[in-house]
């Protein structure tokens, strides 16, 4: 995992863009992104591929839970490794990136896993992400070295007050 202090957009700078080789005619899509199905996450994430002029230039695969979603199901698992296969063989990617959340619903009802141990939350976190980018591996060993895992915060509001 990658050092949480990051944020995604420091994260595709630093680690994603220049591994990319983005060509808008190619055809290719060159990035693969997994993310949790929850409801609070995908603007942000959509807004940030977009702002590192990402937009239509990656696959989106969604399964409960990211990383545990790989794991938890025989038939989750088969469904995502048929469709990052489909996504390497036919639209050229070569990277992936799952994207899993604190203060997951998937985590929590499977695992028990909850943001008021914030130890254990990211460890588990860490544990299924590792568990997963090695099946991503062994089922496609062309993507070793190019399957990154990151763990996104828990967007807090704090009410100021009210009138």
């Amino acid at each position: 995992m990658v050092d949480q202090r990051k944020d995604l957009s420091q994260f595709i700078d630093a680690a994603l863009l220049p591994e990319l080789q983005l060509s808008p005619s190619s055809g290719e899509v060159e990035l693969v992104l997994l993310t949790c199905m929850d409801f609070r996450y995908p603007q942000r994430i959509l807004d940030t591929m977009e702002s590192k002029g990402l937009k239509g230039k990656y696959d989106h695969l969604i399964l409960a839970g990211a990383s545990l979603g790989v794991l938890l199901k025989p038939e989750w698992k088969m469904t995502f490794v048929d469709q990052l296969r489909f996504a390497v063989e036919k639209h050229g990617a070569k990277q992936v990136l799952i994207l899993d959340h604190r203060d997951c619903g998937a985590y929590k009802e499977f695992l028990g896993v909850t943001p008021d141990d914030p130890a254990q939350e990211l460890e588990a976190h860490r544990c299924k992400c590792r568990q997963a980018m090695d099946v991503i591996v062994q089922e496609i060993p062309s993507l070793a070295g190019h399957v990154h895992s990151l763990l996104l915060p828990i967007e807090n509001v704090d009410e100021l007050g009210h009138a």
